[in-house]
């Protein structure tokens, strides 16, 4: 009986835990903002094609999360949170972009690191994909998220997602046809 009793609390101070996720010490953001930093750029830079910009959506998006109020669930909550924010004020940006200069402004030289070069091959192919092949692609190959979660990050419809997917996979494989497929 005391077992049972004892396994409860802990559960229930995990299940506490894990409601009240907070990024209140100054070190907890710091960890958080360095681990996820990069990634954010790169989501941002590949939707927006502007190294400023893409510095600007992640800045934002780590100010956000500096001055948010509202607990997390987790700190991988915390994660998807911060991807999310970023992709919605890139594409914010981007939308700006083509309305003060009524067209697509191309990716400019940005620099992203990988940790094999081959990422590097692959990264330049989907920068010369569309502002929003590139973000499916990204949301989907590099962070793991579902069809249905990145329809609701970019606020889409998932066969959108599935469309730009199949299209810019398509548009991948005949970039990439001698170096990463057998054809």
């Amino acid at each position: 009986m005391e077992n049972t009793a004892a396994s409860d609390n802990k559960l229930a101070s995990a299940a506490a835990a894990k409601e009240n996720f907070r990024v209140t010490d100054r070190s907890e953001f710091e960890e958080i903002a360095r681990e996820n930093m990069q990634r954010l750029y790169a989501h941002a830079a590949v939707i927006t094609g502007s190294k400023q910009d893409a510095e600007d959506a992640a800045a934002d998006a780590i100010y956000r999360l500096l001055i948010r109020k509202k607990p997390f669930e987790s700190r991988e909550h915390a994660k998807a949170w911060l991807i999310r924010v970023t992709v919605n004020g890139a594409l914010k940006m981007k939308s700006r972009q083509r309305r003060f200069s009524g067209e697509e402004n191309a990716a400019e030289n940005l620099s992203v690191e990988f940790e094999y070069p081959e990422q590097s091959e692959v990264m330049e192919a989907v920068m010369k994909l569309d502002s929003g092949s590139r973000a499916v692609i990204m949301l989907f190959y590099f962070e793991d998220y579902s069809i249905k979660e990145i329809g609701r990050i970019l606020k889409i419809s998932p066969s959108a997602v599935t469309s730009r997917l199949t299209r810019a996979r398509g548009r991948l494989k005949e970039m990439l046809k001698g170096d990463y497929f057998n054809e």
